[in-house]
This record gives structure tokens, sequence and C-alpha cells, in this order.
């Protein structure tokens, strides 16, 4: 029985398993020759989008996480399911600059730069009213939720620009549907860190507009019915499909909606500039491109006043 959604949903179909249309064990998914880096890969949500892309035939796979043991295990059930693709297993503090570097470095050297980058490592820090939380787990959440999809992003576009700038890359970043929900008692710090991190993704479309840049969410709470294959098999799906790039890049979306009716709103989506954050009520006369070329015009007017 499928379970009813929580909260609203954008398509009339609800999903919190994987589906037939995001299995990647289809033809229309096949990853053959492509290269994919999972952070938070040694379990959970990344060990199973890891997973997906090897039943995908994805040609390399580059593990990265904190626990080498937990990488080592989510290494032995990816052979399982597909022993010839090449696997990459480096452990990494995603908040230390450094380990990063030297992990995208490994990484590059073994496989070239990655065709797709997935950003799932995260955590759920400063917990409670903000009267008494500890300032110091309140920025742990801004540090592993922020900072950490930064310092791997930025390594990534640096390894791109050095060894193949001409290459089209996907970007899929694993937020929360925290990020744009209403008030919830005691996640402060983790909405305010993951709608940070939405919000870097748009900059990221932006800035590289001819690769795919989506925050691809799962049901907020612990307790959330859906499967680590959901949002894994989704994964799969946008880094495959060329109408995944012309309807939802640089948008957030929830793994639970289906594909085939996200694409078939194609012309609402793109018109309305549906799926983006933005402030209720404000603007809604003003374009979305309008609103954009109105920024980059401000921009440009402050750094020619420096």
């Amino acid at each position: 029985m499928v379970p009813l959604p929580l909260y609203p949903s954008f398509t009339s179909t609800y999903h919190s398993d994987q589906y037939a249309a995001i299995d990647p064990t289809q033809p229309s998914l096949d990853c053959t020759g492509k290269t994919v880096l999972v952070t938070g890969a040694g379990r959970g949500i990344g060990k199973a989008i890891a997973i997906a892309f090897a039943q995908a035939n994805a040609r390399g796979i580059a593990l990265v996480g904190r626990t080498m043991s937990s990488l080592e295990e989510a290494a032995k059930e990816i052979k399982q399911v597909n022993a010839n693709v090449e696997l990459v297993v480096v452990t990494a503090d995603i908040t230390d600059s450094a380990q990063v570097q030297a992990a995208v470095d490994t990484i590059v050297d073994r496989l070239g730069v990655p065709d797709v980058l997935v950003n799932n490592a995260g955590g759920l820090h400063g917990m409670g009213p903000l009267i008494d939380a500890d300032l110091d787990d309140v920025w742990k959440a801004f540090e592993l939720n922020v900072k950490g999809p930064v310092n791997v992003t930025q390594a990534y576009l640096r390894a791109h620009r050095t060894r193949s700038p001409d290459t089209p890359r996907v970007v899929i970043n694993i937020p929360s549907g925290a990020a744009h929900l209403p008030y919830a008692p005691g996640a402060a710090a983790y909405a305010c860190s993951k709608l940070a991190s939405a919000k870097l993704t748009e900059y990221l479309h932006h800035e590289n507009p001819e690769w795919i840049a989506t925050d691809l969410a799962r049901k907020a709470g612990r307790k959330a019915p859906d499967t680590p294959e959901l949002p894994a098999g989704f994964a799969v799906w946008l880094a495959t499909q060329p109408e995944a790039k012309a309807v939802l890049n640089g948008r957030f979306i929830w793994a639970n909606w289906d594909v085939t009716e996200l694409l078939a709103r194609r012309d609402e989506i793109l018109s309305k500039d549906l799926l983006t954050l933005t402030l209720k009520g404000w603007g809604e006369d003003v374009s979305a491109e309008e609103m954009k070329r109105r920024a980059v015009s401000v921009h440009r007017d402050a750094e020619k006043g420096r």
C-alpha cells in the first residue's frame, strides 16, 4: 500500500520506493563509460546511490566517507552487484579542505574527473530551541551541510577546469525538504544549513549552465518511510536523461515526485520558473529572467563603484 504523502506533492503520484522509470537496471538509464563520485558513501542513501550507479553499469565509482570500514563494506556490496566496476575508496572529512583536495586528487588520478558528483554527506546537529542550543553544535550543522559540500564541489570544479574544461558534468546535491518547509520545533540549525546548501546549487547552475546541477530532497524526518533506493534511482535518472537537464536544472525537487509527471509539466515549470527558492508574494509581476537580469545589473554596478 502506497502511503499518503505527509506534505503536498508537486505530482499527483507520490513514491516512497523505487519504480520502473527510475530503475537503474533498465537500458535507458545505462551509465556505461561514466564515472561517479559519491560522498557519505559508506551507508544509507550514499551507499544506495553508489550501488544504483553500479547497477547501471558505471565504469568507475569513487566512495568518499569518514570511516574506512564502512566504505569497504559498501565496496563489497557494490562488487556483488557489478564485479567489473572500478572502485576508488578514500576517507576524508568533508569539512577539511586539505583532506578533500587530497581525496579528489586520488580519485582523478585513478578515474579521471568523474562525470557525476553526488554531494550526499551531511549531518544533523544543533537540535533544540535556539535559547538552549550549543553554539558550537549549531555551527557544526553549517560545517557539515554547507562548508562540506562547498569544499567537495570546489575541488571538483577545479579538477574539471584543469583536466577537461569542455566536458559537461552533473552535480546532484542531496539536501532535505527541511530547507523549504515551515517551522519545525528544534530544527533551526539543520533547516537553515540545508537552505543555505540548496541556494548554493542555484549558483552552481548559473555559473555552469551546460551542466546539470540539481537539489534532490527526500521526505524530512528520521521516520520517513522512503527507501534509500528511491533517491538512488532518481539520482541515476537525473544523471542520464537529457530531459532532466532541460526541465529540472538548477531546481529543488523531491525524490518522491513522479518523473514522468514532472516532465509532463515542462512548459509550466519553465515559464513560471517553478521549484526554485524565492520569496512568496514578492516580484510576481516580474519574470524570473528579468529578475535575474536586474540582479546581475546591480552586481555589476556595485563592482564598478569599488
